[in-house]
């Protein structure tokens, strides 16, 4: 009896194609997904740039909003380590989830392919050419 690509794949949410939202997504792991995006982004970079120079530059020229303060550079760095202390989990929990997707994304093309071969292996035997046997796994990829 042949088998079917149906039969051949399973299809569940740890292994859920990554273009195709899962219905039981949480709103944590969307608003992750976008928070990172910000964060991985070169205008963000820039907005960060642009904070600390204006912060140095303000504070450095005496502005009345940090001339009470004795050391204005100090709360700069702690609101920088605040910010890296809030984004860490969140860059993190992020990159395992697409690192989860990208594997189950190879994990459901490998099965693709490899249903695609033994089709094109059946068809070649079908119409009388010869499928030329396969090679022993060596454990090495070979291309």
């Amino acid at each position: 009896m042949a088998t079917t690509l149906q039969d051949t794949i399973s299809v569940s949410p740890a292994t859920a194609h990554p273009q195709v939202p899962h219905p039981h997504e949480s709103l944590n792991n969307r608003l992750g997904d976008r928070i990172s995006s910000m964060f991985g982004s070169m205008t963000t970079f820039w907005i960060l740039v642009a904070w600390q120079l204006g912060w140095m530059t303000l504070a450095t020229a005496g502005a009345p909003l940090l001339s009470k303060d004795p050391y204005p550079f100090t709360f700069c760095l702690f609101l920088s380590n605040l910010l890296q202390l809030w984004a860490l989990p969140v860059l993190g929990n992020t990159q395992n989830r697409a690192d989860t997707k990208r594997n189950a994304k190879a994990d459901a093309d490998h099965i693709a392919l490899t249903y695609i071969a033994g089709l094109a292996d059946s068809i070649a035997l079908k119409v009388g050419a010869t499928v030329p046997a396969q090679p022993a796994p060596t454990g090495k990829a070979t291309l």
